[in-house]
């Protein structure tokens, strides 16, 4: 299966929809370099830095969607 972009973004509203009805979780993938310096937080996101992903994978829950978010 292929997908494009645009099948892979989600608006902000429907994100936040999806997390309130217990469908989604946000996982903030933020940079641990940038992190510090300029990161603002979604409340209630569970934080797990780029190059700690692959080791941390098993952590994620694999029947809910989950949202990732970086800057």
């Amino acid at each position: 299966m292929t997908s494009t972009n645009s099948e892979l973004r989600i608006t902000p509203e429907k994100a936040k929809a999806m997390v309130e009805a217990g469908q989604a979780l946000f996982l903030d993938v933020v940079s641990s370099s940038v992190y510090p310096l300029m990161h603002k937080a979604i409340a209630g996101a569970i934080r797990i830095a780029p190059e700690e992903l692959a080791d941390r994978v098993e952590e994620l829950p694999r029947s809910t969607t989950i949202i990732t978010y970086c800057t």
